[in-house]
């Protein structure tokens, strides 16, 4: 009982605890002037609301339907009320019913980007991707930077083979948030999955230029130059990234790999001495580049690894550290 009743507390609050935020304009949340309930029929809906959310919080909800829906007889623009409902029937996993009353909020609130973004979701989630298409859609148009509906347009787009329209949200996603590592890996496997080099190329040059002092930028600039045999473009971005992290031994095999490649040998060799360093399995010659999907995805790999081994280590010393407290 007591875990029905937590969930039923948590119900009334999900929709805005669980959704993206979005800046919602004033007149988003009005509800329409025509047809609202006169003064005592207004006390009548304030108590059968308050008495669903009374029902709601012990677990009772049957009852608690039993009351949103006398509110809504009475007060059909009652949005408390119709979310409720929904959040409740979903909760039942009665999604066809949720989601005819989110579309009704919908109808009511047609400004409201997070009443259009939970459609979105409830659309997806019944396999109607176009309808949820349409719904995103409509969420990024009232709420134009809004990063969840892009997301979620771009991966629908994919599934669609739509790939101009999702490329077109990721970097929609990357000029609101430069640094959104997501939508960048997105992207860059989209246009190495439709071997679109091109706009991989001017997609890569656009991020060194902005970020200059980013190695890993220079050195994946640099793989792209490589793998188009434009050794003199991929040797300076190499350089640059070498410069920026010296002992990286990734960058270096890389730059000595198209030195021995346009035959600056002697180059390569003390540009190997220290690489070896770095992986005593190098012994002269650079190891050679793999296909640009594996090259992309290992060093991606190599980042989330020394990231998550730095993430456990803080949580160790922080464990440690509680621990040394509480003596």
């Amino acid at each position: 009982m007591k875990r029905i009743l937590r969930i039923s507390v948590l119900c009334g609050v999900a929709l805005t605890a669980l959704l993206p935020a979005f800046a919602v304009p004033a007149q988003a949340l009005e509800l329409p002037q025509a047809g609202e309930p006169k003064a005592q029929e207004r006390k009548d809906v304030s108590e059968h609301y308050f008495r669903g959310v009374t029902f709601e919080s012990s677990g009772r909800l049957d009852e608690a339907v039993r009351e949103y829906r006398q509110v809504l007889q009475m007060s059909p623009a009652n949005g408390d009320a119709r979310r409720r409902l929904a959040e409740i029937q979903l909760l039942r996993g009665e999604r066809t019913l949720a989601l005819e009353q989110f579309r009704e909020l919908a109808r009511y609130q047609p400004h409201n980007p997070v009443i259009r973004f939970r459609l979105a979701q409830l659309y997806e989630a019944s396999g109607n991707q176009r309808k949820a298409l349409s719904e995103y859609r409509e969420v990024t148009r009232i709420s134009p930077k809004s990063i969840p509906a892009s997301r979620k347009l771009a991966r629908l787009y994919e599934k669609r083979k739509m790939n101009d329209e999702a490329a077109a949200e990721y970097r929609k996603i990357l000029s609101i948030d430069n640094n959104d590592t997501s939508a960048r890996n997105s992207l860059i496997a989209l246009y190495l999955r439709e071997k679109k080099y091109d706009d991989l190329t001017e997609f890569l040059k656009e991020r060194a230029e902005r970020s200059p002092d980013d190695a890993t930028g220079h050195y994946k600039l640099g793989l792209v130059y490589e793998f188009r045999e434009n050794y003199d473009k991929a040797v300076e971005e190499y350089g640059k990234a070498v410069g920026l992290e010296s002992g990286n031994g990734k960058f270096v095999n890389a730059l000595a790999r198209v030195y021995q490649k346009t035959g600056r040998d002697d180059e390569a060799k003390k540009l190997l001495e220290v690489a070896a360093k770095e992986n005593p399995g190098m012994k002269g010659l650079a190891l050679p580049m793999k296909s640009m999907q594996e090259e992309f995805k290992s060093h991606h790999t190599d980042r989330h690894k020394k990231y998550s081994k730095k993430h456990k280590k803080n949580k160790r010393t922080k464990g440690t550290k509680k621990k040394r407290l509480h003596r």
